[in-house]
């Protein structure tokens, strides 16, 4: 992150429905991957799982909001997310800005935002 830049973080909590889902969702994490690794405005990102239990957590940091919509509406991650649907419990998103001095952001301060976002 450069100095005197802000940024976009988004995290997330993906838990699913059934057990039986996880070879599905992973399927979907592994495409989702490949296109995070060619993305314009991706600075970083990170995945928490938690199979047995049958949760997951995402932390990505954006150069700004253009960029994590554009992800959002372009293949594989639209169908991803139409495909998972019937699959997840209620989903929860959270954003926030952050600055290079602010430090990267920690899975701890996802969570964090997550349970007062």
């Amino acid at each position: 992150m450069e100095p005197g830049t802000g940024y976009l973080v988004m995290a997330s909590h993906l838990p699913l429905k059934r057990i039986t889902a996880t070879v599905r969702f992973f399927r979907a994490v592994s495409a989702v991957r490949k296109q995070l690794a060619t993305v314009e405005g991706l600075i970083g990102y990170t995945l928490r799982a938690k199979p047995l239990a049958r949760d997951y957590w995402t932390l990505s940091v954006w150069t700004d909001d253009t960029a994590l919509r554009a992800f959002m509406r372009t293949p594989p991650h639209v169908q991803v997310m139409t495909s998972l649907r019937p699959f997840m419990e209620p989903t929860k998103f959270v954003t926030w800005t952050t600055s290079a001095a602010d430090g990267r952001p920690s899975m701890a301060a996802a969570l964090e935002h997550l349970a007062t976002g």
